[in-house]
């Protein structure tokens, strides 16, 4: 009887064990990374595709979001540039800009005063390997991180 309860836990766990090497992700190298396997793994997820560059390529999930790739493939930069409405104070979009910086984590938040304009940016590390999921998380979380600062900008500065 003690067997038969014992082959049974076996089997259960040689089953589980099985199945988790089957849905587990496969590891990419930053090699691997090129505009095509960014516009492939995206469309993957159902992500549109906007633009496809020689070193980029922008989508579409709420914002647009520009995907750089770093020319020594350590990193991807997720990056979007938003206008700032006409006749802002510079000490009100500077504060914006701190308030952001400081309270919302994984972007970077940065004002030129001579475009106007605000720039999001986040880095996708690839040194070491990654897997296309956790590629489609930053994006997630890129966009989340952007509508948390639209949330911050409570003087309505940014278009």
């Amino acid at each position: 009887m003690k067997i038969v309860k014992l082959f049974k836990l076996l089997l259960v766990c040689a089953t589980l064990f099985s199945s988790s090497l089957v849905s587990a992700q496969q590891l990419s190298k930053p090699e691997e990374i090129t505009p095509q396997f960014l516009k492939e793994t995206f469309e993957a997820a159902f992500i549109t595709i906007e633009e496809v560059g020689d070193t980029y390529i922008k989508v579409k999930d709420t914002y647009s979001i520009f995907i750089d790739i770093d020319p020594s493939k350590r990193f991807v930069t997720l990056s979007g540039i938003y206008r700032i409405v006409d006749g802002a104070k510079k000490d009100k979009v500077m504060d914006l800009m701190n308030k952001i910086n400081g309270e919302v984590a994984l972007v970077k938040a940065v004002y030129s005063e001579k475009s106007n304009n605000f720039g999001y940016y986040y880095y996708f590390f690839t040194e070491g390997g990654f897997t296309k999921k956790s590629l489609i998380g930053a994006l997630k979380l890129y966009k989340t991180a952007l509508d948390l600062s639209l949330k911050k900008d409570t003087d309505k500065l940014i278009k």
